[in-house]
């Protein structure tokens, strides 16, 4: 009767987590897809003007640096590199600007020269960027409300912090690999489509979300394994490591650690698959996301590899990432 009354309650949780919109059947990933994060302006260098009069710094005088971001310029709000030409076409050379900006948790006032080049463009001196561009691996899809998990990790700014989200997927072919060796990280290079395929909405420590085009991505539904169900053993990696073709490759779950709370490392693996390794060295750039299969179930996400021995890395629980689709 006892085991009769815990099935019971255990079955009711299940319903529970699937009326909450947390799914115990996804659709898993593997594809190759590039991404591109609206950030805000960042300052990433500064530079001398060239003038008709010799070399200016407009910057000179400023406390500025590297890694700000730029929130206001001339009382204007700034959100996008066009933001910053727009009011230096209201403005003439040597004329003073107020800049707010922030750094790490601190917000900065300070001020900036308009410098006119010897095209006579205006300019403040900064090299600045506003969006990052990447390329990683989906993990999954909810099929209930199209979310999809991606990367297995956030995508953070020059100050390490997770940037702000604002932005989309495409769709990514690889054509070539540049191969990991012991301290040095390899990488996956793709092109990237110009036509989005997905949203992004979330970013978080354990990965990116969205929404995505119900017609991207069209597999069987698999079953999600709870953190409480991986185990040492043998299992699989998806990911794409030629073209668009998401394949099936070996590892060994070698580590598993217990978690209560979220977190980027909780499976420890290691490639074996031979025909990876003589393709890749093993755990590359662009494979984080890339899903981790386990008797028939979606267990986790390659998060991290080891940079010393590129056969090593760890990944997320599948489990942390589902529950933020819901």
């Amino acid at each position: 009767m006892l085991t009769f009354i815990l099935f019971l309650i255990l079955c009711t949780f299940s319903i529970h987590l699937e009326a909450a919109g947390v799914p115990n059947y996804v659709i898993p990933g593997g594809e190759s897809i590039g991404l591109q994060l609206e950030t805000g302006v960042y300052i990433v260098g500064k530079y001398e003007v060239q003038t008709s009069n010799g070399n200016v710094a407009p910057w000179k005088d400023s406390d500025i640096q590297s890694g700000d971001k730029i929130l206001m310029l001339d009382n204007q709000e700034i959100k996008h590199n066009q933001d910053i030409i727009n009011v230096l076409q209201q403005h003439k050379h040597n004329d003073i600007l107020n800049i707010q900006l922030l750094r790490k948790n601190t917000t900065i006032y300070t001020t900036i020269r308009v410098i006119e080049n010897k095209n006579k463009v205006n300019s403040l001196g900064l090299y600045i960027k506003d969006r990052i561009l990447g390329v990683g691996t989906l993990t999954f899809v909810n099929p209930k409300t199209n979310i999809y998990g991606a990367l297995g990790h956030g995508v953070v700014d020059r100050n390490n912090e997770l940037s702000l989200v604002n932005g989309f997927i495409t769709r990514s072919r690889i054509d070539k690999i540049t191969k990991a060796e012991p301290g040095s990280p390899g990488e996956k290079l793709a092109s990237v489509s110009s036509s989005s395929i997905g949203t992004i909405t979330k970013n978080k420590d354990i990965g990116i979300f969205g929404i995505i085009d119900s017609r991207a991505i069209s597999k069987p539904l698999m079953k999600v394994g709870k953190a409480r169900e991986v185990k040492v053993g043998k299992a699989e990696l998806w990911t794409v490591i030629e073209d668009e073709k998401v394949e099936k490759f070996q590892i060994e779950i070698i580590e598993i650690r217990k978690q209560s709370n979220p977190d980027i490392k909780g499976i420890k693996i290691k490639v074996t698959d031979q025909r990876l390794i003589n393709k890749t060295g093993g755990i590359i750039q662009g494979m984080s996301g890339s899903p981790i299969i386990q008797d028939q179930k979606i267990v986790g996400a390659v998060s991290h590899v080891i940079v010393d021995n590129p056969l090593v890395g760890y990944g997320v629980y599948l489990e942390w990432m589902v529950e933020e689709t819901a």
